[in-house]
Order: C-alpha cells, then sequence, then structure tokens
C-alpha cells in the first residue's frame, strides 16, 4: 500500500502481540514440533503483515519461514527478536522494520542451496558478472552501460530467488532500484556505474562467502553459522560425507523423465488437497458428536434418577454408554484430524519442493523460441515483400522448456499478423517518413512468478476511433461505456471473432483482428492472457502475460454480490476500509463480473497489474477473508469465455470457487471508473435495421 492504514497496523500489533507469547515457549524448544508450530505462525503473520502495508516485515517473515522449512532452530530466537522490534516499532508509530539498503536486514542469512541447482545457479552469476566486468569497462555511452548492467542485476535477481539465495536476490534488489532512474541523464549514469562498481567485490562475495559478505556490510567481523541439521533430506546421502563430496555432481536426464516426474508431483498435490478435505470434514464430524454427546447428557439431566415410577434404570445406563461412545468416537476424530494435518503439511512441503527442483531442470533459455520467431517472421517478410529487422530483449532469460513449446504457436501468430497486416510496404513507409526496413521486437522478461513475451512492430498500428465506432454500432458495448473506454479496453474488442473486418473495409482497422481470437485461446489455455497496445500509424504491441508456474498460488478471499472469489495476492497491494465522508468510488467487484449498480463497496482492494503507475487500480469488494496457499486447477473451455477468471478452486469441504484473473479484470475496472455512477446497467446501442447480430455478447 502507498499509505499504512492506522486501523490495521492496530491490528498487526495485536496479533504480534499475541503470537509472541507462544513463540518465546517455543523458542526454547528443540523439537520438530516447535518448528512446525512456529512455521504456521509466521506464514500467518507474513500475510497480515502484506495487508497491513508493512512489506519489510512481510519478507522479513518469508525469509525466517524458508530457515525454519530447513530445519535450522536457530531461526526460533531471531524470530522472536523480529517480533519484539516489530511491536517497539509499530507502537511508537513507525515501520515495522527499518533497514536502509545496503545495510543487511538482521534476519538475512545464507540459505543451503538445492545441490541439483548449485552448479547452474553459480554458473550463470558467474557469467552475469562477467558481463558486468564488461560493460564497466567498455568505453560505450554510460547511458547504454547502465541500461546493459540494470538488465544483468535484474536477470541475477530472478535466478537468486529461484534457487533460494535470499542474501544475493535481497542485494540485486536493492542496486536494481538504485540503477532504475539512473540513466535519465548521462551525470546521474555516470554515478551509477561508480555505485556498482565499488559493491562489484560485494556481488562476488556474495558468491563465494556469503557469510563475509553480509558481515561487511554490517560493518561486523564474519562470524560462521551455526551448523544445523535438515529436518528431511534425500535418501541419496547416507552421510554428510558424501553429501559434501557430491554437491557438484551432475548427472544426464532425459526430459520425459523430468515431464512425468513432474506430473507424479502434481498427482501427490491432489491426493494432498483429499487429505486437507478430509481434516475438515473429520472436525465437523467431531463437533457434531460433541453436540450430540451434550444433548444426551441434557436429556439425562431432565429424566433424573432412576425411579419405580419414572425411567426404566436399563435405559438409562444405555443413554449414558451411548453419551460416554459418542465422547469417544469425538476425541478419536479429533485425534485422526491432527494427524491428518500434519500429513497434510508434510505432503505440501515435500511435493513443493520437489517440484520446483524438478522445474528448475527443465529450464532453458528462451533465445531457442526467438530464434524459431525470428526465422519464420523473416521468411513471411521476404514472402510478403516487405524489409525487416528483428530485434531481441531478454533472450537470456530461463523458461520451463515445455512453456515454451506451447507459447511457440501464439506467439508466431502475432508476428504473421504483424507482417501481414500490421507493417507497410517499403515504399508506402517511405512516403511516410519511415525507414524502408520496418522492426518487429520480440522481449521477454519475468515478473515475480509470470513470464511477459512481448511481440512489437513499427508499423500501421491501429484506429482505436474506428474500433469505438464499430463496437457501438453493433451493439457489442453501450455508448456510455465505448465513451468512458481507455484504448486499451476498446483493442480487448479485436479479439471477437471477425470483429475488426465485419461490414466494413479490411484497410480500416489494418486487418487486425484475424486469428486473435485462436491466439487468445490459446494462451488462456496456459492460464494466460494478451494485452494489446497501440499508436496509430506508428506501432502496434502485444504483450503475451503467462504464469511461470500453474498450480499452487497464494490468493486473497474477498466477497461480493454474496459470491466468494479467489484475488491473487501476487497483484494485491493492499486492503483499506472504504467508509465515513472519506469514502472513494471504486468500481464494485460485482458489477465488474456482471452489469449491475452496486452500492459503494465497504472495503477497497488496491492492485498492480504491471510495473507502471497506471496499473495501480482499486476494485470494491464486500468482504475480505484472508491470504491462502491453495492449488488452482485449469477451467473449463465454457468458464474461460464466461468473465476473467484464471482457474477454479476446490475448497476443503468441497465446495467450488473461481480464481480471478487480474490483468482480464482491469480492463473492465478502467472503465468502469470512467462510467458515471448508475449509468453501468444501461442496456447497449441497437445496431441499425438489417445488420447482422454481434458476434459476441455484449462485453460488460
Amino acid at each position: 500500500m502507498s499509505t499504512r492504514d492506522p486501523e490495521l497496523t492496530r491490528l498487526l500489533t495485536m496479533e504480534l502481540e499475541r503470537h509472541l507469547v507462544s513463540l518465546e515457549q517455543n523458542a526454547g524448544n528443540r523439537d520438530e514440533g516447535a518448528l512446525e508450530a512456529t512455521r504456521r505462525t509466521v506464514h500467518a503473520l507474513k500475510g497480515s503483515a502484506g495487508l497491513a502495508g508493512e512489506p519489510e516485515l512481510a519478507s522479513a517473515m518469508q525469509r525466517l519461514e524458508r530457515r525454519l522449512r530447513e530445519g535450522e532452530h536457530a531461526a526460533l530466537e531471531d524470530i522472536v527478536e523480529t517480533v519484539k522490534r516489530a511491536i517497539r516499532r509499530l507502537s511508537a508509530g513507525q515501520t515495522a522494520i527499518d533497514h536502509a539498503w545496503p545495510e543487511p536486514p538482521p534476519d538475512l542469512v545464507p540459505g543451503i542451496l538445492e545441490p541439483l541447482l548449485r552448479s547452474q545457479y553459480v554458473a550463470e552469476i558467474v557469467d552475469r558478472l562477467a558481463q558486468i566486468d564488461e560493460a564497466l569497462g567498455s568505453h560505450v555511452d554510460a547511458i547504454d552501460a547502465t541500461s546493459t548492467i540494470y538488465r544483468h542485476i535484474h536477470t541475477m535477481k530472478g535466478a537468486a530467488s529461484a534457487a533460494g539465495d535470499e542474501p544475493m536476490a535481497w542485494f540485486c534488489h536493492g542496486l536494481e532500484e538504485r540503477l532504475r532512474n539512473a540513466a535519465s541523464t548521462r551525470e546521474s549514469a555516470t554515478a551509477a556505474l561508480q555505485e556498482v562498481a565499488s559493491y562489484r567485490a560485494v556481488l562476488g562475495g556474495l558468491v563465494d562467502e556469503p557469510e563475509a559478505a553480509l558481515a561487511a556490510l554490517r560493518g561486523l567481523p564474519a562470524r560462521p553459522r551455526p551448523p544445523h541439521r535438515p529436518s528431511q533430506r534425500p535418501s541419496a546421502w547416507p552421510d554428510d560425507e558424501t553429501r559434501t563430496s557430491e554437491t557438484d555432481a551432475t548427472i544426464r536426464v532425459s526430459a520425459q523423465s523430468v515431464d512425468r516426474l513432474l506430473d507424479h508431483v502434481g498427482g501427490i498435490a491432489v491426493a494432498r488437497e483429499r487429505v486437507a478435505a478430509r481434516v475438515v470434514r473429520a472436525s465437523s464430524q467431531a463437533r457434531t458428536l460433541r453436540r450430540l454427546r451434550a444433548e444426551l447428557a441434557e436429556a439425562l439431566r431432565l429424566i433424573g434418577p432412576p425411579r419405580p415410577w419414572g425411567a426404566p434404570a436399563a435405559a438409562l445406563r444405555r443413554v449414558e454408554r451411548a453419551a460416554q461412545t459418542l465422547a469417544e468416537l469425538g476425541d478419536e476424530l479429533d485425534h485422526v484430524s491432527e494427524q491428518l494435518e500434519e500429513s497434510d503439511h508434510a505432503l505440501k512441503d515435500n511435493a513443493g519442493a520437489a517440484k520446483k527442483l524438478l522445474s528448475a531442470m527443465r529450464q532453458t533459455p528462451i533465445r531457442g523460441m526467438f530464434a524459431r520467431l525470428s526465422s519464420a517472421a523473416l521468411a513471411e517478410a521476404r514472402r510478403t515483400g516487405r524489409l525487416l529487422a528483428i530485434r531481441t530483449v531478454g533472450a537470456d532469460e530461463p523458461i520451463d522448456r515445455r512453456l515454451a513449446e506451447q507459447l511457440v504457436e501464439p506467439c508466431l501468430q502475432l508476428a504473421r499478423n504483424a507482417i501481414a497486416h500490421g507493417i507497410e510496404t517499403p515504399d508506402e513507409r517511405e512516403a511516410l517518413g519511415k525507414p524502408r526496413e520496418a522492426t518487429i521486437t520480440f522481449s521477454a522478461r519475468k515478473i515475480a512468478s509470470r513470464l511477459v513475451v512481448t511481440i512489437s512492430d513499427d508499423g500501421a498500428g491501429v484506429d482505436v476511433s474506428a474500433v469505438r465506432a464499430r463496437a457501438v454500432d453493433s451493439g457489442v458495448v453501450t455508448e456510455v461505456l465505448a465513451e468512458a473506454a481507455d484504448d486499451q479496453t476498446l483493442l480487448e474488442l479485436l479479439f471477437l471473432p471477425g470483429f475488426s473486418t465485419r461490414g466494413q473495409s479490411p484497410d480500416l482497422l489494418a486487418g487486425r483482428g484475424i486469428g486473435l481470437d485462436i491466439t487468445l485461446a490459446s494462451v488462456q489455455k496456459l492460464g494466460g492472457t494478451i494485452r494489446l497496445s497501440s499508436r496509430p500509424r506508428w506501432g502496434f504491441e502485444a504483450r503475451v502475460d503467462v504464469p511461470i508456474e500453474t498450480g499452487l498460488g497464494t490468493v486473497l478471499w474477498v466477497t461480493a454480490g454474496g459470491i466468494e472469489h479467489a484475488l491473487p495476492a501476487l497483484h494485491t497491494r493492499g486492503v483499506r476500509l472504504n467508509d465515513g465522508p472519506e469514502a472513494e468510488r471504486v468500481p464494485h467487484l460485482a458489477a465488474c463480473l456482471d452489469a449491475a449498480n452496486m452500492d459503494r463497496a465497504p472495503y477497497v482492494v488496491d492492485l498492480e497489474v504491471g510495473l507502471e503507475v497506471s496499473s495501480r487500480l482499486a476494485v470494491g469488494v464486500d468482504a475480505v477473508g484472508i491470504t491462502e496457499e491453495v492449488l488452482v486447477r485449469e477451467l473449463s473451455p465454457l468458464l474461460r469465455g464466461m468473465g476473467p477468471f484464471a482457474g477454479a478452486i476446490v475448497r476443503g469441504d468441497g465446495s467450488l470457487r473461481l480464481a480471478l484473473d487480474v490483468h482480464a479484470l482491469a480492463p473492465r475496472l478502467r472503465a468502469l471508473g470512467r462510467v458515471p455512477e448508475g449509468r453501468v446497467s444501461e442496456p447497449p446501442s441497437r445496431p441499425p435495421p438489417g445488420s447482422r447480430p454481434p458476434p459476441s455478447r455484449p462485453l460488460v
């Protein structure tokens, strides 16, 4: 959140104080049960800190949770100190944690990297450091050198996060922030290069001697980290000596074997869901048995003791035995529920670790996919008589091999569409004052757990005003929404089959929209979406946004219009109250999903769809629940076309909930934010008599 809400801060302080007692008790306990109990508490505090607008505290809790998962008992004392410090600062009206980069937070310590990942990760970091050294020693323009180093630092941060090297990820994040705006002037770029050169030794030290590097940043002598033994280690390591000698060993594994193993891990995750559902049912049954036992006890009290003229003694004894049996069954169900919950957590941790390890084995640079796209684009350009240059950005980004194969076809369609219907002939470009040779740029970058592949050209673009007129004429949207909608919202209409060419000349919209519906369907099957942007007569851009990993994800539960939905926590910046004279008018989630006029929502969820300031949005909801890690299943084709949904979630009680796709929700939020209050449900315009019906249902 951009501002801290006093009420949320007070609630966070109360929660920290409530958990402090149990955390102090567990800090003196060295068994595995204390680690697991503390891990659950830290996981809950991590989510609460994020919602209360304390990202540094949330990051600290995430690091401490990772140390607990590795079985490090020393983390218990660090957790207590972190919580105490946060309580003191919050009570004094300060932020929970205030450590200015490059001073490392007290809880930041090196972790043990996965053996099979370490060699690949170290090789990647060493290669990036060599390229940074080359940029620092080159004679190129300072602004260009700063941009180059910024890309390398960003890639190093992503690689460190994937490998679990938190000190490197933290330091690269801070250095990246210093470089982000440094390329605006030559003076600032030169100063940034000098700063990178001064920290170059720290980057190398975080690879070779992370303890010493962190100690140097803190201004302290390096101290050895207390040894700890992970709670579970692979059976392939019979003792520590074997583990140490084989840390950097590598083996050759077929891609098919990795695919099959990942499928099995997915099956484990499904089995874990069933265990979690059984936990919920067992707890419910235990509560029912205890209620029945209480009712029998109350019946016995009302009947009273056996009397010659009253209830027979034998019947009362049978009722007493039944009540005792119910009590024993309730206790047994409680015990079974606890055991199932422990199994659920063990399955979850093991399946997550195995999936992370196997996914890393299936990584490949995206340059291979870019090479295929470039070859196809150049061939299409030669066939149609266009002159074309190819530019690539982020070709070294690692990507899952299977995801790369699935992205080839939709990206090929977007590239062919750009050449066939967007890029002008050399003579036309020259007449417009453009270079005779057109340029298509393929770029890739990772944003948290998502991959964004961009295909952009400097061709004719799309006339958005023509899209608006066509949308109103065909009755796809109302006149009110068409007037209020921004360019990006209107460009979404190009995904409707035949929308861009129906009833008018293909030149009006430069032929855009041909095959885009098929392309979008292919990307949606991957859980992603496509966002379009255009500069009429100067270029068109399609951004393919897909999740890097499907399956497990952290969501925030919200309720709108009486229906519960899941918002990806990754895009949630915070929650705030929306009442009193300062209440804002923000689009209601229920109105985004079904055209209706809604009252002002009592809660506002701030969303962040991208890196740009313009991508920060807000949505109103009726109630806010907890954050939870869940398994998001793929939607059926029917449900994918019914709204901005990313997947389905099966709750522990067997009920079904839908996860929202924030990228698909964003255009609706922007459009409704511009519509005058009380006019959302205005019916769409009718098409002229004799015209064909619209190709799809209304957009909103």
